[in-house]
């Protein structure tokens, strides 16, 4: 049956009529597709550089698109099999991360005592991609990891390396970098209401300005970590009630993206009674 599957993936993912949003609707399927694709990529034993770099960012995106996100419904159905899922997305972030930290390590020896703190790298723009892709390597070991300590202690360095690309090349990703550090702020237990909601909107405006407004998970992501957290109902229904408006951006390269986040945003809207005390 599975052989049998694996063309049908195929012929859904890259057939250009078929509607992208009904690919999320399979998460097997879709899910059977990337572990394909990663076990052909890493069929060489001796990838290059750029093989390397697509490794990462498709593990990366598979377990952040699809794992994450079924197993965050998934557990509320069945607790069990949702922290396997966990699991699961923890070990492929958990592999992205070493294969992010040894693309860097390549370039620059010292990499990992950088990281730590104890030297320093003149980075130049072209590092900003790996940069990002290991930050967003280790933010899903954080967040898959469902609070292990030993994971939390890593929340430096995603700054770290969020921060020295934003000072590299502000622009890069069309508001990319912006936005991860919406969530890497909202996880600071350290900063007062005040602060966390000055720091989220600043990168928030930001990245609205280099997306053009065209992405819709910087809406999500704004009502999970403001509107949520400080019980803001109305605010947070407005958001993701915009979210479900937006136009899909088709064939740009926010499409699967805004496809995912009024799924979610959909999906956050069905738990509104769940989530807010009044």
């Amino acid at each position: 049956m599975r052989q049998r599957l694996i063309p049908l993936i195929t012929f859904i993912l890259f057939t250009s009529c078929t509607p992208k949003s009904l690919l999320l609707d399979y998460p097997t399927l879709v899910s059977m597709y990337f572990e394909k694709k990663i076990n052909s990529l890493e069929k060489n034993d001796t990838p290059t550089l750029e093989e390397k770099r697509i490794i990462l960012k498709t593990k990366v995106e598979f377990a952040f698109g699809v794992l994450m996100e079924e197993n965050d419904r998934l557990i509320e159905k069945d607790y069990s099999k949702g922290i396997e899922g966990y699991k699961k997305a923890y070990s492929i972030f958990k592999e992205s991360q070493k294969l992010g930290s040894e693309i860097l390590r390549d370039s620059y020896p010292n990499f990992d005592t950088w990281l730590n703190g104890k030297s320093t790298i003149s980075f130049s723009s072209s590092d900003v991609s790996d940069l990002y892709w290991l930050a967003a390597s280790m933010g899903g070991a954080i967040k898959s990891s469902r609070g292990n300590p030993f994971e939390i202690v890593n929340l430096p360095k995603v700054s770290l390396l969020l921060k020295t690309s934003i000072s590299l090349e502000p622009t890069w990703g069309e508001g990319a970098l912006y936005s991860a550090m919406m969530s890497y702020t909202s996880s600071r237990s350290d900063l007062s209401e005040k602060a966390l909601k000055d720091s989220v909107n600043m990168y928030f405006e930001k990245a609205l300005i280099l997306s053009d407004s065209l992405n819709a998970s910087l809406f999500v992501t704004y009502a999970e970590s403001i509107h949520k957290p400080f019980q803001e109902k109305s605010d947070y229904v407005k958001k993701l009630n915009y979210v479900l408006q937006m136009e899909l951006g088709k064939d740009s390269e926010f499409e699967i993206n805004n496809i995912i986040a009024q799924k979610r945003a959909k999906w956050l809207l069905s738990k509104t009674n769940e989530t807010f005390l009044e």
